[in-house]
């Protein structure tokens, strides 16, 4: 028997500058700040609707506590857009580095940019019925 995943839960981002971190997911990315449990380190939780996606926390001393790692790292996440053409003006009046790419064979466009910290985020267009 194995797990049965049933969907990602958040992704959690170390930050020397919370505050920072947090006005960029919610002035460039769009994301709401919500509550959050009284944790050890300052830190805020990011929301898309009801689901708290990104868990920002200022960053440990020595990362150890959660990865047992000082050196962890994640190549990116995904979140998904409803509004391609207005994701990128959005971007663009806030002149948000990113680049592009389309995947061959489908509608899907992606963008990829980067948070304050230098976490890869790349923003999906799923076209209604198109499959990944």
């Amino acid at each position: 028997m194995s797990i049965e995943v049933s969907n990602i839960d958040h992704v959690n981002v170390e930050s020397d500058d919370v505050e920072r971190s947090a006005r960029f997911y919610r002035e460039i990315i769009g994301l709401k700040e919500g509550p959050r449990p009284e944790f050890d380190r300052p830190g805020y939780w990011m929301y898309a609707g009801d689901k708290p996606v990104v868990h920002i926390i200022r960053t440990h001393p020595s990362n150890e506590m959660l990865t047992g790692s000082k050196d962890a790292s994640i190549s990116h996440f995904a979140l998904q857009i409803k509004d391609y053409e207005a994701t990128r003006a959005h971007l663009d009046s806030h002149e948000i580095s990113y680049s592009t790419s389309d995947v061959v064979d489908t509608e899907i466009r992606q963008i990829f940019l980067q948070d304050p910290e230098g976490v890869l985020i790349e923003l999906i267009y799923l076209p209604e019925g198109a499959r990944v």
